[in-house]
């Protein structure tokens, strides 16, 4: 929960006409192509550079479970 002096000053945030232009500007300046999936996993991977890793599966024994 925000207390009351974090409300007002949100608020007062908010009526900002210095923050109003900022976010304006922000919006106009949003890139305007959105991507799809394949390029946005081709963005991470290339920024993230994961080590490849071998996916193993392992059999968990049931033989012993009682209902």
């Amino acid at each position: 929960m925000l207390s009351e002096q974090e409300k007002k000053e949100m608020l007062a945030d908010g009526l900002s006409q210095k923050r109003r232009q900022e976010f304006c500007k922000a919006e106009k300046n949003k890139s305007k192509s959105s991507r799809d999936l394949n390029e946005y996993i081709a963005f991470l991977m290339d920024v993230q550079k994961v080590k490849p890793f071998k996916h193993e599966r392992l059999i968990t024994p049931t033989d012993k479970n009682i209902l």
